[in-house]
């Protein structure tokens, strides 16, 4: 999760009036359309065990996300999105009221198959991934939770397919790193993804990005994936390798595979489970948002849930969620949430 400066915190009469602004009558015409959307999920969670004795023990309800969309489309070929997010502190011991932000603010150009956007917008990092998952709102991507990217930056992306069939597809991305933070280095950060999709199920990725950071280091990150999708569910692989260079210290690996799987068992439920293998130590893995870990031993993570479809947008995922560790003093992390998440 990006840490958000006060400076790009806005208010919530921003929030109404973009909205008024673009979902306004007095704003459309024939050829334009303009549609406001929204998510939000959280949690009632109870740490059952910690290794940290901060964490454990610790149980209540928390908001982790809440979206607001504006969509406006001007003509076939150009639209803009405006997105707000507020989301909760998640370090178990800030006590803060949930501040919007802008999460997306990007303009669109589309020509046939492909497409250019600029602004703040999704990244290629695990764009894809995410969606695969499916449930974003149970937990992040590997990618994600374990803080070795960011889902949104300021830039140029390119994205589109080299067939009318999107059999080949492509996201690349030139941005400066930040997140949806201000930039604040001379450093960009180069993304790339090449995506395949089979009229069998089958997906495959293969993405790489460059960063340039601040404090004189750079980030390279390797990853690949591979998703077999059926009338009843989904298989996923992943496996990803980030190389840390700062000058005037050890280079720092971060390797992580992840396999999930999702089976529809019919009347509106479906049972999800995941593991990850923590190959390396996640450094900074103390300072991860609503689930701290240990940052000094490789370790596995699991997750076991079942989605129950209330109504068509309104979903209860009850979830249990366990960090083992291989260091042998550490005791294992073990999370007991009920995930509730509604779309509109």
């Amino acid at each position: 999760m990006e840490t958000i400066a006060p400076a790009v915190r806005i208010s919530l009469s921003a929030v109404a009036a973009a909205c008024l602004l673009l979902g306004s009558p007095t704003h459309r015409t024939e050829a334009q359309e303009t549609r406001i959307s929204g998510l939000f999920f959280g949690d009632y969670y109870a740490v059952v065990s910690h290794q940290d004795d901060a964490v454990d023990g610790a149980h209540g309800f928390w908001a982790r996300r809440m979206y607001l969309t504006v969509d406006h489309r001007f003509d076939p070929t150009w639209d803009v999105r405006v997105r707000f997010e507020a989301l909760s502190p998640g370090d178990f011991q800030t006590s803060a009221a949930l501040e919007p932000f802008l999460k997306d603010l990007w303009v669109r150009w589309r020509q046939g198959e492909h497409q250019v956007l600029v602004g703040i917008s999704p990244s290629p990092t695990w764009n894809l991934w995410e969606a695969q998952w499916g449930y974003r709102h149970v937990e992040k991507t590997p990618l994600d939770l374990y803080r070795m990217g960011s889902s949104r930056d300021f830039g140029v992306s390119v994205l589109g397919s080299f067939d009318r069939d999107r059999t080949l597809r492509y996201h690349v991305m030139v941005g400066n790193g930040a997140g949806v933070r201000s930039e604040t280095n001379k450093g960009k950060k180069v993304m790339g993804s090449l995506q395949f999709f089979s009229s069998r199920g089958l997906t495959l990725e293969a993405y790489a990005d460059w960063e340039d950071r601040s404090g004189e280091e750079e980030r390279t990150t390797a990853a690949a994936h591979a998703v077999l999708e059926g009338d009843r569910g989904r298989l996923g692989l992943m496996a990803t390798h980030q190389l840390r260079r700062i000058r005037g210290a050890p280079n720092v690996n971060v390797d992580v595979i992840s396999l999930f799987g999702v089976l529809d068992t019919g009347s509106r439920t479906n049972l999800l489970a995941r593991w990850d293998r923590l190959a390396t130590p996640i450094p900074g893995a103390h300072g991860i948002a609503y689930f701290r870990m240990a940052p000094t031993s490789r370790g596995h993570f699991f997750l076991l849930g079942v989605d129950l479809a209330l109504a068509e947008r309104v979903h209860l995922v009850p979830n249990l969620e366990v960090v083992t560790y291989d260091d042998s003093a550490l005791s294992s992390d073990v999370f007991l949430k009920t995930t509730f998440s509604v779309t509109f």
